[in-house]
């Protein structure tokens, strides 16, 4: 569970390290696949057989379908780079960083009662959504936003699964469809926006105010 935790963190701190639109979305893909991962080994040391399910559901609709979504987009926008973000890449793995030394920090006084000393650590999802959170607020480009927001959620999702062995399986299935549903409407929100803007920095939006 440990190497897993490492690599979902490295998967997160590539997508703040991304500089092409393509590998925001192949980070996106990695950390997901990690997630299900993480799920399954849940489902393995925990003899639950719904995590099974999860860990499924999770590598179809974020590995693939989400997946293939954004890299639509990024094809239909010819988006290739992220426009320049309020802070560069030095900057940002830099923060990355601080913010994964403050989950640690602060992770012991919120771990939920009963967690096991085998579990994934509360600080390595609490410092993934944070790291999401930085993304959606730093980044202008509509795909890397959509991108933080995803990966925040995965922060969650892992928090979820790994410390609490999920939730029933009707409510996680609600999840994922909510997440797919979520991400079709931004991406046709992406593309209201480039064909209104010509532009897909969100910061263009400003000026729609009348």
């Amino acid at each position: 569970m440990t190497l897993l935790g490492a690599a979902l963190l490295l998967s997160t701190f590539w997508i703040l390290g991304g500089r092409r639109i393509k590998s925001y979305v192949n980070a996106y893909a990695c950390q997901s696949a990690i997630v299900g991962l993480i799920a399954l080994v849940v489902g393995a040391t925990t003899h639950d057989p719904n995590l099974y399910v999860v860990a499924a559901l999770t590598l179809i609709v974020k590995v693939v379908a989400i997946t293939q979504i954004l890299r639509a987009v990024e094809r239909r926008l010819q988006a290739k780079s992220e426009i320049e973000p309020r802070w560069g890449k030095p900057v940002s793995i830099v923060l990355g960083g601080l913010l994964l030394v403050f989950s640690f920090a602060v992770s012991p006084e919120i771990v939920g009662p009963g967690a096991a000393t085998s579990q994934l650590p509360l600080a390595i999802p609490l410092a993934v959504l944070l790291m999401g959170l930085y993304v959606v607020s730093t980044r202008r480009h509509v795909v890397t936003q959509i991108i933080g927001l995803l990966a925040l959620e995965n922060g969650l999702f892992t928090g979820a699964v790994a410390l609490a062995h999920g939730m029933p399986l009707i409510i996680e299935f609600a999840i994922l469809f909510d997440v797919l549903v979520a991400v079709i409407v931004l991406a046709l929100l992406a593309s209201m926006i480039q064909r209104e803007l010509v532009s897909a920095d969100s910061g263009e939006l400003r000026k729609l105010r009348g």
